[in-house]
Order: structure tokens, then C-alpha cells, then sequence
């Protein structure tokens, strides 16, 4: 959202609590300034500490925390602080996401927050504050549609997952759901990193998957390798409302996903295929069969997101929130 704020009503700076900013470049933001606080390990305490001064001395009218880690450094940071910013919080999972102890956080620090915003109606309402505004996350909707050619339905099909390497994303799962198709042409490349890595790369080999199963690593460029892809394949075990699944939409990508998050959301009844976890694989090979189905759910799950999820129409939400939690402060 940055390069689109109105730049004559508003000044926005980008912290972030880890010194990794790959992120960046994945996205095309090279070059963006970013402040740094990072919070890992025994430097966490003096990186408080900086992000303490660093609001001081900028003195913002909004904190916007996205996440709860950021949540939490925001709060700490600010107490105690005179000219105390509007803060206000964005979190990217349901309830049952957050750990005991983070809800607990969660819950104290309603008092504080001006305002949170969730991607949909009734997403975690015991953690959140009185003023609730619901903004769907948003992607850049190319002007001219995606052309995708149908695969044969015995041929090569090239599925993708775009995503952390993490138990959320279940992509053990995924591996033994290729494992049990009998389709030698269907082939998956994951696109990302994480903890899982190691065992991912051992289940394959187990598993002789080499052939058909590759991890790719982090990508520059999501889109492209997108349009390259056939169908987009999300087992999650939870989510909040996934940037992927919009991104796949706005490319007119088929997408296979599990009921999880806001998933059934954006996939409605006809704009995709949701599927549990134990049935993932039937419902991936049902798509595969008929291609001209899966392009045309795909082509209307574009259509959708250009209508809810643009990034243009995001951005405009967000700056109406800061605008209102600024304006009923007292001076």
C-alpha cells in the first residue's frame, strides 16, 4: 500500500522487528527506506529501547501493528510516552491461531488500541477492541485478463504452493497427497522457506519424489512463475485472509484450498475448489479432469478480486481508519 497513500495527507514509515528485508526485493520495493529494530535474541531489549526513541522523535499520530509481535513491541515501546500515538492493530489468523498467552496479551491491550482491523465479519471477537473496521487484504489486478491455456488431462500439469515452509501450511501433507496420485505428469514446485525444510527435502527423497516434487526456494517474481503454474494448491491448516490465494486470483489461476481463514470465502461456490484435508487429493484430481471448468472458476475468481480485493481500493480504507482515529482524538 505505500507507494499509494496520498502523499499530500500523508507521511508513512515502515519499521519492521527483523533485520531481513528479502521481502523487499520479492515484491519489487528495492530500494525502500526501512527503519530496523531488530528483536531477536539478547539485542531485543536495546532494539525497545531504539524503537522508543525512534517514536519519540517522530512523533506519529498512528501506530499501525501488523501482527502480534509488532503489537506488543508497539505497546511497550509507547508506554509512558506523553504524546502517545492512535494505535492501531491487524491481526492475519482466527482465535484458535493464538497461543493462551497471546490471546491473554491480546485481550489486556484492548484498552490501548483505537482501532483493529480484520480481513472479514466475526474474526476473533473476544480479542478485539470496540471500534472494528473489516478491510480485506488487497493485490495489484492486472487491466488485461490473464490468457492461460488448458492442459491435457492426461498431460503435464504444473501445480504450485507459495507460502512459508510450516506446519500451518501443511506441506508434509501435500507431499503424501502427491505420493498417493498415480499421475507421473503432475508435478509441484514450493516457492518459499522455513523450518520444514530439511524435512520436506527428506520426505521426497523417501518418498522418490524427486522427479515430480522440487523446492524452488524464495522467488522475485510471484507472478510469473504463477502464470507459468496451472493451479494454485493450498492445504492449510489455518489462515487469516492469504495474500497467495488473491494473488493466484487476479492472475486467473484455479486454486485448490482448504475451508480454513477466509478461504470460502473468496473462493464462494464456484470461483475455485475448497476441499478438507482428507479429501484434497480427490477434489485436486476432480480439477485436473476438467480443465475448462477449472479455467472458467478461475477467471471468475478474478473478476472477484478485481471488485473486493484491489490494492488501490485498500489503501483508500486504510487511510479513512487513520483519518477517524486521529480526528476523535482530543487535541
Amino acid at each position: 500500500m505505500m507507494p499509494r497513500f496520498n502523499p499530500d495527507a500523508f507521511d508513512v514509515r515502515l519499521a519492521i522487528l527483523l533485520d531481513d528485508q528479502r521481502a523487499l526485493d520479492v515484491y519489487g520495493h528495492q530500494g525502500r527506506s526501512v527503519d530496523v529494530f531488530d528483536m531477536r535474541g539478547v539485542g531485543a531489549p536495546a532494539s525497545l529501547l531504539a524503537l522508543r526513541r525512534h517514536v519519540r522523535q517522530t512523533v506519529p499520530d498512528v501506530i499501525h501493528a501488523h501482527m502480534f509481535h509488532s503489537l506488543a513491541a508497539a505497546a511497550i515501546a509507547t508506554t509512558g510516552i506523553r504524546q502517545l500515538p492512535a494505535l492501531c492493530f491487524t491481526s492475519h489468523c482466527n482465535e484458535l491461531a493464538f497461543p493462551p498467552l497471546r490471546s491473554a496479551i491480546v485481550r489486556a491491550l484492548r484498552g490501548r488500541r483505537a482501532a483493529d482491523i480484520v480481513f472479514v465479519e466475526g474474526q476473533h471477537p473476544p480479542l478485539n477492541t470496540d471500534n472494528v473496521v473489516v478491510i480485506p487484504n488487497g493485490v495489484d489486478v492486472p487491466l488485461a485478463e490473464p490468457v492461460r491455456t488448458p492442459w491435457e488431462p492426461g498431460g503435464p500439469v504444473q501445480l504450485v504452493s507459495i507460502g512459508r515452509l510450516a506446519d500451518q501450511k501443511d506441506p508434509l501433507g501435500l507431499i503424501h497427497i502427491m505420493a498417493a496420485i498415480d499421475n507421473p505428469h503432475l508435478k509441484l514446485d514450493f516457492y518459499g522457506e522455513g523450518p520444514l525444510e530439511t524435512e520436506m527435502r527428506d520426505l521426497i527423497a523417501q518418498l522418490n519424489l524427486g522427479y515430480r516434487v522440487q523446492l524452488k526456494g524464495l522467488t522475485r517474481d510471484v507472478r510469473t512463475v504463477m502464470r507459468k503454474a496451472d493451479i494454485l494448491v493450498m492445504p492449510s491448516k489455518f489462515e487469516g485472509m492469504p495474500m497467495a490465494m488473491l494473488e493466484a486470483g487476479s492472475e486467473a489461476m484455479p486454486v485448490v484450498a482448504t475451508p480454513v481463514g477466509a478461504n470460502a470465502r473468496i473462493l464462494g461456490v464456484d470461483r475455485g475448489t475448497i476441499a478438507a484435508a482428507e479429501t484434497f487429493g480427490s477434489a485436486l484430481v476432480r480439477m485436473i479432469a476438467d480443465p475448462t471448468a477449472a479455467l472458467a472458476a478461475g477467471r471468475r475468481l478474478r473478476r472477484y478480486i478485481d471488485d473486493h480485493h484491489s490494492i488501490a481500493a485498500t489503501t483508500r480504507m486504510h487511510e479513512m481508519v487513520y483519518r477517524q482515529i486521529t480526528n476523535s482524538r482530543a487535541p
